[in-house]
């Protein structure tokens, strides 16, 4: 995926300016570079507004540990870091998460109710961002309703799994950009959002 990521990046303009130069009419040239541009602003914006709703959750699962269970603050920012980062894959980031949450609740306090309550918070947290925050904060932020973003989250993610999981909004949102471009299909995008 890197390497993908890296080969688009370096020679993806190239590919589109010939793939543009195959389309016959001038019409259709500056649709298609229309719809592009408005897919990688689109792009661009959820990508920051997952990664800033990490960054709360890692902020947020910081100051728990911080505050309730009195872990010092550099450990603190550490497992917040940890959840952050993790947080970028779903469903498999927050497991590997809640293990290792539990390893260190073991392995730091004593008592059995202390040691499963920073696994606890964690899921708490990300249940929270995962089922409300981040569904309303995408379907307003992208424009998309927050109940055909939870559709295409789930059945993506049941026809592709974990990469299904990653690609359902995106997807969502190109199809919605390309359906309000095209002319007569702009009812089909309103109801997306």
């Amino acid at each position: 995926v890197v390497l993908l990521t890296f080969v688009f990046m370096v020679y993806g303009h190239d590919l589109q300016r010939n793939a543009i130069a195959l389309l016959p009419g001038r019409q259709q040239k500056r649709l298609t570079v229309e719809i592009l541009h408005a897919i990688e602003v689109e792009m661009s914006r959820y990508v920051l507004t997952i990664s800033i709703i990490n960054v709360l959750v890692g902020l947020a699962y910081a100051a728990c540990l911080y505050f309730f269970l009195a872990v010092p603050m550099d450990e603190a920012l550490l497992w917040g870091t940890m959840a952050a980062i993790l947080n970028f894959a779903p469903y498999v980031g927050p497991l590997i998460g809640m293990v290792v949450m539990l390893a260190m609740g073991f392995l730091s306090f004593d008592t059995t109710w202390t040691s499963l309550l920073p696994a606890a918070i964690y899921l708490g947290l990300h249940t929270l961002e995962g089922q409300l925050v981040t569904p309303i904060v995408l379907g307003k932020r992208m424009a998309l309703s927050p109940l055909l973003l939870i559709l295409a989250l789930m059945v993506f993610g049941w026809l592709w799994g974990i990469l299904g999981l990653l690609l359902a909004v995106p997807l969502l949102v190109c199809v919605k950009i390309v359906l309000s471009r095209i002319e007569g299909m702009e009812g089909w995008a309103k109801l997306l959002e």
